[in-house]
């Protein structure tokens, strides 16, 4: 019984910290989208120390963007890599990016595969597509154009638009 009120206690006491953690990172997102980089950093700052994966995931666009802080790839792509380790599907297509292009991380095709996997599966059109060119190239996978075919077909199911054209030419290449 007392491990239950414990609990209970526990649990209570957390709940005005997660109350406040939601509305420092709603606060922060609000400057951002103002264009208030500094007072965005505030809030998240701390936020993503503690773990939230909204807060890293933001902190690791103002870096590799340089918002409100000197540009660093290096310093972007650690605090995309903990968002996206806690499942942050834009978190994971960034670092998929990054490992893709060399940004803050050495340039691994098959770890940019992984993360694109990753976020794809949850739905991310542009993660889809971006397996779609890994596949079409051999980029860190076999070349497979039927699944590059998959992969774009599912990002055009989601609205992506390059995908569309990706499978366009792909299809008339197929023709000629």
């Amino acid at each position: 019984m007392k491990s239950i009120a414990a609990a209970i206690l526990f649990g209570v006491a957390l709940m005005p910290a997660t109350a406040a953690s939601a509305d420092d990172y709603e606060r922060g997102l609000s400057a951002y989208n103002r264009a208030e980089y500094a007072t965005a950093l505030e809030h998240w700052q701390n936020l993503a120390v503690l773990g939230h994966p909204n807060a890293q995931f933001g902190l690791g666009i103002m870096y590799s963007l340089g918002q409100g802080v000197a540009q660093d790839h290096a310093t972007a792509a650690t605090w995309l890599h903990l968002a996206a380790a806690r499942g942050h599907r834009g978190a994971q297509l960034s670092i998929g990016h990054a490992y893709e292009h060399g940004l803050g991380v050495p340039r691994d095709y098959a770890i940019a595969h992984r993360w694109y996997l990753a976020a794809a599966e949850q739905g991310e059109a542009k993660a889809q597509n971006n397996l779609g060119t890994l596949y079409e190239k051999g980029l860190g996978v076999p070349r497979d154009r039927d699944l590059a075919i998959y992969w774009y077909e599912e990002a055009t199911r989601n609205g992506n638009r390059n995908a569309r054209a990706n499978l366009v030419r792909l299809h008339q290449a197929r023709k000629e």
